[in-house]
């Protein structure tokens, strides 16, 4: 099968293959009746996703709430559903006619402030090696389930938003260092498959526990969040350096 470097499935699958990155991953699948229901039965709480698209479009977090009835959170609304055929009958059309949807295991990501919290990290290709131009933390806008900066999150530092999540037995040096290193390893990863991208956006989360979790990787990651905090700028100024240096091939 030819890997589509948009395609989530797809870049889940090559990380499988890789016996350091697949330590990271939720517990993902295709959108079909059956592993629907294996997911439900394992984790009682998990989320949709189109296998295909960006900005937080099309997520959905689901929830049994009791004997097959459901709770569906979306952006800051939620829906009550009752029925497991019910249920799938609606992921489903959420469905657009060609880009079907993944059903992930739901990670309840450290808070800042009470509010949900991920990290996006820009990794570059120079001539010889991949580098962290920049890096920032998404703090989710209250109410909202996605931390897309699109629908209102705050931009933190990453040091300044960890020291201040409700993460247990934060080791700070530890968790900045894995960052980095598990970033790389995402970006390294996919060169053998698509060589021609030369920047990859990392989406990481950190459970509550500190455990990290790959989320997602982007060819085309927005950097305009870079320009919310002065403290960001430099790394928005060398994002564009390394993309006039080192353009795609």
């Amino acid at each position: 099968m030819k890997m589509n470097r948009n395609n989530k499935f797809h870049k889940h699958q090559i990380f499988m293959k890789d016996a350091y990155l697949r330590n990271y991953l939720p517990e993902t699948m295709l959108l079909t009746k059956e592993n629907l229901v294996n997911m439900q039965n394992k984790y009682k709480k998990f989320v949709i996703k189109p296998s295909l698209g960006s900005l937080g479009k099309g997520i959905i977090i689901v929830s049994e709430v009791g004997k097959e009835k459901y709770e569906l959170f979306i952006l800051n609304r939620t829906k009550n559903i009752v029925g497991q055929r019910n249920l799938y009958t609606f992921l489903k059309g959420q469905e657009s006619q060609s880009i079907q949807s993944i059903v992930q295991r739901y990670i309840p990501l450290a808070t800042y402030t009470s509010r949900s919290i991920d990290f996006r990290y820009i990794v570059q290709r120079t001539d010889s090696e991949w580098v962290v131009t920049g890096k920032y933390a998404k703090v989710a806008k209250e109410g909202y389930a996605v931390t897309n900066f699109e629908y209102g999150s705050s931009i933190h530092t990453v040091e300044e938003a960890l020291i201040n999540t409700n993460i247990s037995d934060l080791n700070l040096d530890e968790i900045l260092e894995n960052l980095e290193t598990l970033t790389i390893s995402i970006s390294s990863c996919l060169y053998t498959y698509f060589p021609s991208i030369k920047i990859w956006g990392c989406d990481i989360g950190i459970d509550t526990k500190g455990n990290i979790w790959i989320f997602e990787a982007n060819s085309a990651p927005q950097t305009k969040g870079f320009l919310e905090l002065e403290a960001l700028k430099p790394m928005y100024n060398a994002i564009e350096t390394y993309k006039r240096k080192y353009k795609r091939t």
